[in-house]
């Protein structure tokens, strides 16, 4: 059933970078809901914003100014450590580069968001590690080394690891980058079937195609929202 009230809020969001004297303006009034069970698919091309709402969105940066709601809460005005817990415990990001550690095993790369949060005891991690692994369909590669695996596994360890905290949101960025097209396609469908579960997914990219898998394409330019449509 999805929530009456949008799981995010953005209103009116606006960062302006300092670069010496000079200011550069990179978002300059963003405002779009997004609810639960939503895939939103965020494009445009480099230098149109999307990298610095992906940012804010994952409360890796903060607005300059505008409002952000993140479940039912302005997240806004919280501090650095308030927007720590939400970053780990609310969302689960799934990076270009994949940011797995080389040479340490499967179960300790999806593991590490655990423990960096009290709220999973020690005695439920390899549990959750083993349920978020059966869910990428790699329960049998746990003890591989992450640097034995191919591109297509080690992203699929990586949106294992996303999913371990059981988070609200998650937040994909450039995740086909580093594959190429067949091994993207099997990766986006993959999402696909987590948005079917009822996970919600944003997804950044510059690619059309990407994008289509997504329910819904938010394009930007230039810092402004230039279109907003259904996917077919």
């Amino acid at each position: 059933m999805t929530r009456k009230n949008p799981i995010i809020s953005l209103r009116n969001i606006k960062k302006t970078y300092m670069m010496g004297d000079t200011s550069c303006e990179a978002l300059k009034g963003i405002s779009f809901n997004a609810h639960e069970g939503d895939f939103v698919s965020i494009m445009g091309a480099s230098g149109s914003g999307k990298s610095t709402l992906m940012n804010i969105i994952g409360t890796l940066d903060t607005a300059t100014e505008g409002k952000y709601i993140f479940n039912d809460s302005n997240i806004t005005a919280y501090s650095e450590d308030e927007l720590a817990k939400v970053r780990n415990e609310k969302i689960g990001f799934v990076f270009q580069s994949f940011n797995l550690i080389p040479r340490v095993s499967v179960y300790h790369n999806v593991e590490r968001p655990m423990i960096y949060s009290r709220k999973i005891p020690r005695s439920q991690r390899r549990k959750r590690v083993l349920s978020a692994l059966k869910t990428v369909h790699l329960e049998d590669k746990i003890d591989n080394l992450s640097n034995q695996l191919s591109g297509g596994q080690i992203q699929r360890v990586a949106i294992a690891r996303a999913l371990v905290m059981d988070p609200e949101i998650i937040l994909a960025d450039e995740p086909t980058g580093n594959l190429d097209s067949a091994t993207s396609y099997d990766i986006m469908s993959f999402f696909q079937e987590l948005n079917k579960e009822g996970k919600t997914i944003i997804l950044i990219t510059h690619e059309p195609d990407i994008a289509a898998f997504g329910k819904r394409t938010i394009v930007l330019k230039d810092g402004l929202i230039v279109e907003d449509k259904n996917n077919g």
